[in-house]
């Protein structure tokens, strides 16, 4: 017995073979009236039954059969009993195909909302590069729907920004944020709150060919760009299951929809702190600009400082975030000087006791400075404690040993190595195997020896051209400001 289409004669033919095929169709169409199974009485003693099917979609389908006996009770009922077992079959297929939706939907929802916390997870953290986080939840929302690509595609504004975020795609390698350009100029682009789900579609594009895409409209009123999901890469689970087709649903487009609300949440959030770091940055060049203007001999001293500071935190194992700080506590340290008189600052001799007391003032000077500027209070104690001694014979405080903060004890050992190979008004530049005697003599009691011996391994270090080639040392004879804006950056300032 095998199930067979109502489509011609010629298939209750196959079916029932030819001398049946007339009586096979008449089984099928008292099958169809009475709704249940059917048998029909043959020439020769026989018999040819039809037991109704449910095709997909619900279309009609026939099992039937040829006896070689007449109808008979027995053989209604063992048809019968066919038809309830074929019947309730059917029903556990179906039942069974439910639960497995329901589980896949089950499954994917987890999915999502994991994926919606750790996207809203994402959006308290800022500790991570401009575009680092937007890549990032475009890449795994491409993971969740099995996606072959998902980009971000961006209209600069009038003054050529990209709000905040930029264009990228992410996923296989191939498709180019031209191949995108191109689907939008074919496609009509949705409006805010809209989306664009298209499947089982051929469009040619550069690199490749486009069967289904979703498209959803980043920015609040007007677009400023679109997030594009290009080519389910399997059939989804939940709305194709029973059709096998490759494509995206509503479900998908919500998601997107999510994505597009972060990325306008994170382009803000990226703009406001792009113009944080340039109003920092030009509060820091102001400064600077202001203390190398009155004491030309300085040229560049304090962003040298900060490059040894750096260098000398390197070889300590600081993290990346406190070198970055020693680095722009370095720039800073001399910040107070702006309030010391010109011809104190820029005597060419030796300074009088007096003088020297009014020097010594420098540091709390840029101490009150910088508590004015929140963002720069973690450069306090650099720019205090710079001129302490691990002997308690330093300014301002006297502090000795470990009561002065390791910022302060490296930028010491910074600013006199410095200092003492750079020319000044009242001197010219010392030899560095002299510099580096004194500071071999001064640990213990000037500076820290761990500090000290740091700072040795850097000299030492500056023979080999890579190392020159790749860090400013104290050859730097100006501030190199794109320097201070990755120290802004690497800081969220």
């Amino acid at each position: 017995m095998e199930p067979h289409r109502e489509v011609s004669v010629q298939s209750a033919y196959i079916a029932a073979l030819q001398s049946d095929a007339k009586i096979a169709i008449e089984a099928m169409d008292l099958a169809t009236k009475s709704k249940c199974e059917s048998i029909v009485p043959a020439e020769g003693n026989r018999s040819v039954f039809a037991i109704p099917l449910i095709g997909l979609e619900g279309e009609p389908w026939y099992a039937i059969g040829r006896s070689n006996e007449p109808p008979t009770d027995s053989g209604r009922k063992l048809i019968k009993v066919a038809c309830e077992a074929i019947r309730r079959q059917h029903q556990i297929d179906h039942q069974e195909r439910a639960i497995l939706n329901a589980e896949c939907e089950l499954e994917r929802n987890t999915c999502e909302r994991t994926w919606l916390r750790q996207l809203n997870a994402q959006r308290a953290i800022r500790k991570k590069a401009v575009g680092q986080q937007s890549r990032q939840a475009i890449e795994s929302l491409r993971n969740l729907i099995d996606a072959e690509a998902i980009a971000i595609f961006l209209y600069s504004d009038r003054a050529g920004e990209n709000h905040g975020l930029e264009s990228t795609i992410s996923g296989k390698p191939g498709w180019t944020l031209d191949d995108v350009r191109l689907l939008l100029k074919r496609t009509q682009k949705p409006r805010s709150g809209d989306s664009v789900v298209l499947n089982q579609i051929e469009y040619q594009l550069i690199n490749g060919v486009l069967r289904s895409c979703v498209i959803v409209p980043v920015g609040e009123c007007e677009p400023i760009g679109y997030v594009i999901a290009m080519n389910r890469r399997k059939p989804s689970k939940t709305t194709d299951f029973a059709k096998g087709e490759a494509g995206f649903g509503a479900g998908d487009a919500e998601l997107l929809h999510e994505v597009a609300a972060y990325l306008s949440a994170d382009g803000f959030s990226n703009a406001s702190i792009l113009e944080s770091e340039q109003l920092v940055l030009g509060t820091l060049r102001a400064m600077s600009n202001a203390i190398e203007a009155r004491d030309p001999y300085t040229h560049g001293h304090s962003e040298r400082v900060g490059n040894v500071g750096y260098q000398i935190a390197l070889r300590l194992h600081l993290s990346e975030i406190s070198c970055q700080e020693i680095y722009l506590a370095g720039v800073l340290h001399d910040i107070g000087k702006i309030g010391i008189p010109d011809q104190v600052l820029l005597k060419p001799g030796k300074l009088e006791p007096e003088e020297f007391a009014i020097i010594q003032k420098h540091p709390e000077i840029g101490h009150r400075i910088l508590e004015e500027l929140g963002k720069l209070k973690f450069a306090l104690p650099g720019v205090l404690y710079h001129h302490e001694r691990v002997d308690g014979g330093g300014y301002p405080h006297r502090l000795a040993g470990d009561e002065i903060p390791l910022m302060s004890r490296i930028l010491a050992v910074s600013d006199a190595y410095d200092a003492m190979t750079s020319s000044r008004v009242y001197r010219t530049a010392m030899e560095q195997e002299r510099a580096v005697g004194i500071l071999r003599n001064g640990m213990n009691t000037q500076w820290d020896s761990d500090v000290v011996n740091a700072c040795l391994q850097y000299i030492s270090d500056l023979s080999n051209d890579s190392v020159e080639e790749a860090v400013p040392g104290p050859w730097t004879k100006a501030t190199d400001w794109r320097q201070v804006s990755q120290a802004l950056r690497v800081l969220q300032l």
